[in-house]
């Protein structure tokens, strides 16, 4: 990689890094145990951004990347190594696993803006109200996203989902982080946008920890809470 880099500054001064456009996190023992998955093997997509690389190789959030180009990948810094020190412009296969089913695809990489990852990454706090009812397996206070929140909460394009309005201290889901603003966008999977799909999603999960997919300002995380 050092030798990459020296090579692109004496070329043209610049360093040129790849990139695929997924936010990606380590697989946990509670989120394999979430998924019903055997291991911990690769790394599972939380978000895939509009038009990127990844968008238009048909990566989807919730798939799991095991290889690129059939090297194993067990650790998310590894894949950004990976895809950093490839060239732009670059075709790499990765292997994945969804719904319990390997496929392979192609990604031609784009080129790393540092600019516009600032631009993605910039806070952009909002101070919910108008709590609703709560969901006592996790201790939160939950109500519907408006158009307008999430516009502010930096939602994608026609994401909907559950907004954190208030959250016991002593409860399941603040025990993990989970904190008042976060909006809830998946319970297991399962993409939730009224307290009834919400408290379903709950009940299917029985004791196994609940796998959430969370937005917060700007970013999507996976979490996993152990109910109380």
């Amino acid at each position: 990689m050092a030798k990459s880099v020296l090579e692109q500054l004496l070329k043209d001064g610049k360093v040129h890094r790849g990139q695929l456009g997924i936010n990606i996190q380590n697989i946990t023992e509670d989120i394999a145990k979430s998924l019903d998955l055997k291991d911990t093997k690769g790394v599972i997509v939380s978000n895939v951004r509009k038009g990127s690389a990844a968008e238009k190789a048909g990566l989807k959030q919730d798939d799991i990347i095991t290889a690129i180009n059939g090297d194993r990948i067990d650790d998310g810094n590894v894949l950004r190594n990976k895809v950093a020190s490839t060239m732009p412009g670059t075709e790499i296969k990765l292997t994945i696993l969804r719904d319990g089913q390997e496929q392979e695809l192609t990604a031609k990489l784009d080129e790393f803006d540092a600019e516009a990852a600032k631009k993605t990454n910039q806070d952009d706090k909002d101070n919910p109200d108008n709590p609703s009812k709560p969901t006592g397996k996790l201790g939160l206070d939950l109500k519907p996203v408006t158009p307008d929140e999430a516009r502010k909460l930096q939602l994608p394009e026609g994401t909907g989902g559950l907004l954190v309005t208030d959250i016991d201290p002593n409860g399941a889901a603040a025990a993990e982080g989970v904190a008042p603003g976060d909006v809830i966008l998946k319970v297991n999977r399962q993409p939730v946008q009224t307290l009834d799909e919400m408290q379903s999603a709950l009940e299917k999960s029985g004791d196994k920890p609940i796998l959430l997919l969370i937005a917060r300002r700007g970013t999507i995380t996976y979490l996993t809470v152990k109910p109380q």
